[in-house]
């Protein structure tokens, strides 16, 4: 920074210099250029300080308000109590562009894959969103419901549901 402002500072005297006969018609452009340069400077100073107030601010959150912000994994006994589907595929009907894939892996879904159903009716492979949900993050993929709150909820009583 200091190393910046000597540059700016030195810059009109280089300019002077370059003309033979010591005159210069054009110093009060170069002392409104050093003028915008130094608020420049200033603006730059003044938004860094504001960005580290924001950062210390942050930091001194409470650890239990960050923790909350991030997705823990789910127990793996929650997951397994979701409902599992084996998938048939079906006949595209026309104007219906809805693709039956998984949204964790982006595969189309084949014959007989198995399917987990979570409470939000999100659908997926059943491997895919086990190590989402026991290994990563306990939320939903797509819409980022906590599925430790659903379990709870019946939202589909039957754990072995009938295929689509």
């Amino acid at each position: 920074m200091v190393a910046l402002m000597r540059m700016v500072d030195e810059l009109p005297l280089v300019l002077l210099d370059s003309h033979p006969d010591g005159t210069c018609s054009c110093e009060s452009i170069l002392m409104t250029e050093e003028l915008n340069a130094h608020r420049s400077i200033s603006r730059i100073v003044m938004l860094a300080e504001a960005l580290f107030e924001v950062l210390d601010e942050i930091h001194r959150q409470p650890v239990s308000l960050s923790l909350s912000m991030m997705s823990l994994p789910a127990p793996e006994s929650i997951v397994d109590s979701f409902p599992l589907k084996n998938h048939k595929k079906v006949d595209k009907v026309e104007g219906n562009d809805e693709d039956e894939q998984c949204y964790i892996c982006l595969a189309e879904y084949e014959e007989g894959d198995k399917i987990r159903v979570l409470p939000c009716h999100h659908e997926y492979h059943m491997a895919c969103v086990d190590k989402w949900l026991k290994e990563i993050h306990g939320v939903c993929p797509l819409c980022r419901g906590d599925v430790r709150e659903g379990a709870n909820e019946p939202s589909i009583p039957n754990p072995e549901i009938p295929s689509t």
